[in-house]
C-alpha cells in the first residue's frame, strides 16, 4: 500500500478519522487501498440483523445469570435462615462468599475466551452454574449453602466480562454503549422479573405449610435454576463465535462488518489479536485501576441494593411478603428504562463521562432521602432515584473503558480488571446492611454515599486526563510519535496514535 505523504508519514492533520480496514483471511475483497466506508442505510440494516440475532440471547443469558445470583434475597423472606439454622451474620456471609471465587476467575477467563470458541465457552459456563443453582434448592444447612455459593461464583465469573468482550467482536466504539445497555439493564429487569416470580411462587408457601413438603424459598431457587440449564444447550447454536463464522450473515454483510469494525483509529487485524505486550500496557495504565475502583464503589451499591431492596422496602411499612416482592418491580423497571434511554443518547452524542457523573449524583440524592426517612413516600422515591442512577452510571463506565482501549489485549485486561475489582464489592456489600441497623440502615447508607463520592472524584479525574490528552493531540504536541512511520506502523500505535482521540 502506498503512503499518504511524500515523506512516508501518516497525515497528522486529520484528527479522529478512521484507518483503512485491514483484510481478514476469511473475508474477500477488503483491501488496504484507500479509505472504505459503509453508507448509513447499509450500516443500519446490518446492525438490525446483528441485534436481532445476538441481543435477545445475550440479554436472556444475563437475566438468568443475575436472577440465579441474587434470588437469595427473595428466598430470605420465606424463612430460609430459620430452616437452615442460620444465625447472626451468616446470611450476609452466604451472600458474600460467591464473590470470592467470582473475582478470582474473571480476568483469567477473559484472557482465554478468544482462544476457545466464545459461544461454546459461554454455553458451558451457563450449564455449569445452572446445575449448581438448581441443586442449591436441596441444601439442608449453612455449610452446604456456602459450598453452592462458592461454586456458583466459580462458574458465573467468566460470563459478564466475557459478554462485554464478545460484543466488541461485532460492534465498534460508536455502537457499543447501547448494546451494553441492552444486556446490563437486564440485571434491573432481573430484579423486576425475580420479584414477580417470587411473588407468584410465594403463594406456594401456604402460610408456612409449603407445597409438596418444600417451603417457598426452595421453590424460588429451583424454578429460577431450571431455565438456565435448558438455555445453556441453545447458546452455541444461536450465538456465532465470530463474524466470519456467523451463518446468518451474507458474504457482503461480513465484508461490510469488517469495514465498520476497522473504520476507527487503531482497529487493525493485528490489534484484534491477543498480544502479551498489549496486556502489559494495560497492567501499567493507572486509568484502568481508577475506573476499576470507581466500579467497585458502584457495584457496592448494585449488589447491596439488588439483594437488600426487599428488606429495605420491608422496613418502610407493614406490607406482607407478597406485596414487598411486587413493590420491587417498578423500581427495577424505571432503572432499566432510564439506563437504556441514556445509553441511546450516549451513543448518539459520543459522550460517556456526563452519564457517569449524573448517575452518581442522582444515586447520592436517593440515599439522602433514604437516610432522612421522613415518610414512606420519600423513602420509596429514594429507591427510585438510586435505581435511576445506578445502572446508568455503572453501565456507562463499562462502555467508557472499552471504547478507549482499541487493542484487544489491553481491552481484555481492562474489562476483566474492571469487573474483577468491581465485583469484589460483592464480598463487602452484604455487610453494609446489618440486621442490628434495621429498619433505618443509616450506617450502610452513609458508607454508600462516601463510596459514591469517591467514584465521582475518580470519574472526574479520568475525564480531565482524557480531555487533556485529546487537546495535546489536536494541538499537534503528539505528532512526533508518527514521524517517519508508514500508515500501517502508525495504525499499530493504538491510542498512542496522534489521530486517535479518546471518548470523554
Amino acid at each position: 500500500m502506498s503512503n499518504l505523504s511524500e515523506e512516508g508519514r501518516v497525515p497528522i492533520n486529520e484528527k479522529g478519522t478512521g484507518t483503512p480496514p485491514e483484510k481478514l483471511e476469511s473475508v474477500n475483497n477488503v483491501g488496504l487501498e484507500g479509505y472504505q466506508t459503509v453508507d448509513a442505510e447499509t450500516e443500519k440494516r446490518l446492525l438490525k440483523k446483528l441485534d436481532r440475532r445476538l441481543i435477545p440471547m445475550i440479554c436472556w443469558i444475563y437475566l438468568m445469570n443475575f436472577m440465579d445470583r441474587v434470588n437469595i434475597g427473595n428466598a430470605r423472606l420465606y424463612d430460609m435462615e430459620l430452616e437452615l439454622g442460620m444465625t447472626g451474620s451468616q446470611y450476609n456471609l452466604a451472600v458474600a462468599v460467591l464473590f470470592i471465587t467470582y473475582c478470582l476467575f474473571e480476568t483469567p477467563s477473559n484472557l482465554i475466551i478468544k482462544r476457545l470458541k466464545p459461544a461454546r465457552y459461554l454455553g458451558g459456563l451457563m450449564l455449569a452454574w445452572g446445575l449448581v443453582a438448581t441443586f442449591s434448592a436441596f441444601v439442608n444447612n449453612f455449610a452446604a449453602l456456602v459450598a453452592c455459593r462458592l461454586l456458583l461464583g466459580t462458574f458465573e465469573a467468566g460470563l459478564f466480562p466475557g459478554i462485554l468482550l464478545y460484543q466488541t467482536i461485532f460492534y465498534n466504539k460508536r455502537q457499543i454503549s447501547l448494546r451494553n445497555a441492552y444486556f446490563y439493564a437486564t440485571s434491573a429487569a432481573a430484579g423486576a422479573v425475580g420479584g414477580l416470580v417470587a411473588y407468584g411462587i410465594g403463594t406456594m408457601d401456604n402460610d408456612g405449610a409449603g407445597t409438596a413438603g418444600w417451603r417457598a424459598w426452595r421453590w424460588i431457587i429451583l424454578i429460577n435454576g431450571i431455565p438456565t440449564v435448558l438455555t445453556a444447550f441453545a447458546v452455541p447454536w444461536v450465538l456465532p463465535n465470530s463474524p466470519e463464522t456467523a451463518s446468518f450473515l451474507t458474504e457482503e454483510d461480513r465484508r461490510n462488518l469488517v469495514i465498520m469494525r476497522n473504520s476507527e483509529i487503531g482497529a487493525t487485524k493485528n490489534a484484534s489479536e491477543l498480544h502479551k505486550e498489549d496486556v502489559m500496557d494495560g497492567v501499567k495504565d493507572w486509568k484502568i485501576y481508577a475506573w476499576s475502583i470507581a466500579q467497585f464503589c458502584g457495584h457496592s451499591v448494585l449488589y447491596s441494593f439488588s439483594v437488600f431492596l426487599p428488606t429495605i422496602i420491608q422496613g418502610m411499612g407493614t406490607w406482607d411478603t407478597a406485596q414487598i416482592q411486587a413493590l420491587t418491580v417498578p423500581v427495577y423497571a424505571v432503572g432499566a428504562a432510564t439506563y437504556i434511554t441514556c445509553a441511546l443518547i450516549s451513543d448518539r452524542i459520543q459522550q460517556r463521562a456526563i452519564f457517569c457523573f449524573g448517575g452518581g449524583i442522582v444515586m447520592i440524592l436517593g440515599y439522602c432521602l433514604l437516610i432522612a426517612n421522613q415518610s414512606v413516600a420519600m423513602s420509596f422515591a429514594g429507591c427510585f432515584l438510586v435505581a435511576i442512577g445506578l445502572w446508568t452510571s455503572t453501565g456507562t463506565s463499562m462502555a467508557w473503558i472499552n471504547v478507549n482501549n482499541p487493542r484487544y489485549g489491553k481491552r481484555a485486561y481492562a474489562s476483566g480488571m474492571l469487573i474483577t475489582i468491581g465485583n469484589s464489592a460483592g464480598v463487602a456489600s452484604p455487610f453494609l446492611f446489618a440486621k442490628k441497623d434495621a429498619p433505618s440502615y443509616r450506617p450502610g447508607y452513609g458508607a454508600t454515599i462516601g463510596m459514591l463520592l469517591l467514584a465521582l472524584v475518580l470519574h472526574v479525574t479520568i475525564w480531565w486526563c482524557l480531555r487533556r490528552a485529546n487537546q495535546r493531540k489536536l494541538a499537534g504536541k503528539e505528532d512526533w510519535r508518527v514521524e517517519g512511520k508508514t500508515e500501517e506502523e502508525a495504525a499499530e500505535l493504538g491510542e498512542d496514535n496522534p489521530r486517535y482521540l479518546y471518548t470523554t
